[in-house]
């Protein structure tokens, strides 16, 4: 697994090659994805649960090479009490 690439550089990979006025839209039926925690790298990853949609919309009429991505976005998982963290 190590050759293949992180979620987040997955995600910036996709939105270089969006350009403006694009609309990406996916739709989840409980999905679970397993997060590497940052905080606690030695540690258990987090468990997202999706349900529901993600849509991602550009804006403007720049070509997709013209975009430039300096970090990969940070998202937080909402805590699941029915999984306490140690």
């Amino acid at each position: 697994m190590a050759d293949q690439p992180s979620w987040a550089e997955t995600a910036a990979s996709l939105l270089t090659r969006l350009s403006g006025g694009i609309e990406l839209n996916c739709g989840f039926d409980q999905m679970e994805l397993q997060v590497p925690n940052q905080q606690n790298p030695a540690g258990p990853p987090a468990t997202w649960r999706l349900n529901g949609t993600l849509r991602i919309r550009t804006k403007g009429d720049a070509p997709a090479n013209g975009l430039s991505i300096s970090a990969a976005p940070v998202v937080s998982p909402v805590p699941d009490p029915n999984h306490p963290r140690g």
